[in-house]
């Protein structure tokens, strides 16, 4: 059988997801979706990007670590694609 990996950009976790970022996954999703009806063995993995000076910044503006900022971040954004019902075999 033939394997697929599938990912898409990974979002910064400093702000709630935007079009383009759902843009991104909705359409590696399809693919996923396309993937696995013609048999392929599919894998979508997605995340978000928790470095960098943005998620510093955005955590030092609300007063608290980035670990914190990161995992509140993380679940909004796992809430919204959840909402969209975008299918991600690890997120």
């Amino acid at each position: 059988m033939k394997k697929r990996l599938i990912t898409s950009a990974l979002p910064y976790v400093n702000n709630i997801p935007h079009l383009g970022n759902l843009i991104q996954v909705l359409s590696a999703d399809v693919f996923a979706r396309f993937c696995r009806q013609y048999g392929y063995e599919t894998m979508y993995v997605c995340g978000t990007d928790e470095y960098g000076t943005a998620t510093e910044t955005k955590a030092l503006e609300e007063g608290v670590t980035p670990r914190e900022l990161c995992d509140r971040y993380n679940e909004i954004h796992v809430d919204i694609y959840n909402w969209f019902e975008i299918e991600f075999n690890h997120f």
